[in-house]
């Protein structure tokens, strides 16, 4: 059934004039030669069929169409003149040339112009020459056929010209779209189209480079709600203060989600595109940053860390211990090795540089909840214990059984012994961070006085003044 659909869908034109003859004919106006006119007819509606073009074509339809129109046009120009009424109906040859421009270019109305004008004065020497009749006597026959033609013409130069324009429009078009999936798709760049109401429009096969999701298929759920949750804020901020047409970009950091689960840092701008009716929503870039990011962390943390044990450096333990005293109560731990110069001089550097490892990880494990570990440099390290979330003499007596256990290295057991000074601010002490790590100071050079292994809280400000010692 389909399969007659399709052929009676290709053959429309030619069955709705077969039928009209028929008419004619049992009206008395359908000439004298019925079954030249139905053998005419349906050999017209066979031409019409795409498969008997292709096959006259050769499977080529850009091949043959000046030769397949003008067996077409002889065919109808047969049909029509044997009804009688050819000068009349001679308009429907601009039929068969929007056909084959429909089948073989817009570029064939010329040709079709051609083949018209001489299928017309072909018919009409006929009826001159009373080979074939026609109900409209001369000479009347004759002006009529050439008004007609003349209509034909201006017909078929109208759809022609109109086809050409709309396939040189289409051309550009598709040249347009080759030239931008070709720069989409090798660019490392993300671009995507978010509509108001919510829903992904396009998404530029980069996403796969990024993320490992899929750009092709048919739903982009897997796209959506793919910003860390600590990025939400930016990106509706992004959103809701998108540029406009013309306007700068502000481009904004943002983490994207990928495939496996991990996140990667991207810059993102928007462009609002919502009132252009050709996107009719949001323009998104994203751009990969995460390897420069990551350089950047990393240069950060070693502007602020020691190199060796991975703790914070003495400039940025000033700078936290700043804040922790502004803030409030804050306990300082001066933490200085015993030995360590002997151990260096004996074992190497390699053996004293696993000293100082260990010991950063004992003064990490055993420092409370909340505090900052650093190394001030050699065997020196100091413990910020922001009060009250930990008491400062019970971490010095839990850091210092921590050393006890020795450390294993080259097949040596290498003990670490240390002195401690701890120094507490008082409660609503005006005094700075330089004044409470002097106290500290002060105090791991009296425990060093008492013995190996110890720690001593830091003297009353008073003796610090009068001992004149600093840091």
């Amino acid at each position: 059934m389909s399969r007659v659909r399709t052929l009676a869908g290709y053959s429309l034109d030619a069955i709705s004039v077969i039928a009209v003859y028929l008419v004619m004919y049992l009206t008395g106006y359908g000439g004298d030669a019925p079954v030249w006119c139905l053998v005419a007819g349906v050999l017209g509606v066979l031409q019409q069929q795409p498969a008997v073009q292709r096959w006259l074509s050769r499977g080529d339809l850009r091949r043959y169409a000046g030769a397949r129109m003008a067996l077409l046009m002889a065919t109808g120009t047969a049909f029509i003149y044997a009804t009688g009424w050819g000068p009349v109906m001679v308009c429907g040859l601009s039929l068969v040339v929007a056909m084959h421009m429909r089948y073989s270019g817009a570029h064939l109305w010329r040709q079709g112009l051609l083949w018209t004008v001489l299928c017309a004065v072909a018919g009409q020497a006929a009826v001159a020459l009373g080979w074939a009749d026609s109900y409209i006597a001369a000479p009347d026959v004759h002006a009529i056929a050439l008004g007609v033609v003349v209509l034909s013409a201006l017909l078929i130069r109208t759809i022609g010209v109109t086809g050409e324009e709309r396939q040189q429009a289409e051309g550009t078009t598709r040249s347009t779209e080759r030239r931008f999936r070709a720069l989409i798709r090798d660019s490392a760049d993300v671009f995507t189209i978010y509509h108001p109401d919510g829903t992904i429009g396009y998404v530029s096969p980069a996403i796969r480079q990024l993320t490992g999701l899929d750009p092709d298929q048919r739903d982009f759920e897997p796209l959506k709600g793919c910003i860390h949750p600590d990025d939400v804020p930016a990106g509706k901020r992004l959103l809701a203060e998108a540029a406009g047409p013309g306007e700068q970009l502000t481009p904004a950091e943002i983490r994207i989600r990928a495939a496996d689960g991990t996140y990667r840092w991207t810059e993102c701008t928007v462009r609002d595109l919502t009132g252009d009716p050709d996107v009719q929503g949001y323009v998104i870039n994203i751009r990969d940053i995460h390897d420069r990011k990551a350089i950047q962390e990393r240069l950060a943390h070693a502007a602020t860390h020691d190199a060796l044990t991975g703790l914070v450096n003495r400039a940025e333990f000033g700078r936290v211990l700043d804040a922790a005293c502004a803030a409030g109560e804050t306990a300082v731990l001066f933490v200085d090795l015993d030995g360590f110069k002997q151990v260096n001089d004996t074992y190497g550097h390699e053996a004293g540089d696993a000293l100082l490892i260990a010991a950063a990880r004992v003064l990490t494990r055993w420092s409370p909840r909340g505090a900052t570990v650093g190394r001030f440099g050699g065997d020196e390290f100091g413990v910020i214990i922001p009060l009250p979330s930990g008491g400062a003499e019970q971490a010095a007596e839990r850091i210092l059984a921590g050393l006890s256990e020795p450390v294993i290295f080259a097949g040596l057991e290498l003990v670490i012994r240390a002195s401690i000074g701890v120094a507490v601010s008082a409660p609503g002490s005006s005094s700075g961070a330089g004044e409470l790590l002097r106290r500290a100071d002060l105090a791991m050079y009296e425990a060093k006085r008492a013995g190996a292994h110890g720690f001593e809280v830091a003297p009353s400000r008073a003796v610090l003044a009068g001992s004149g010692r600093h840091a």
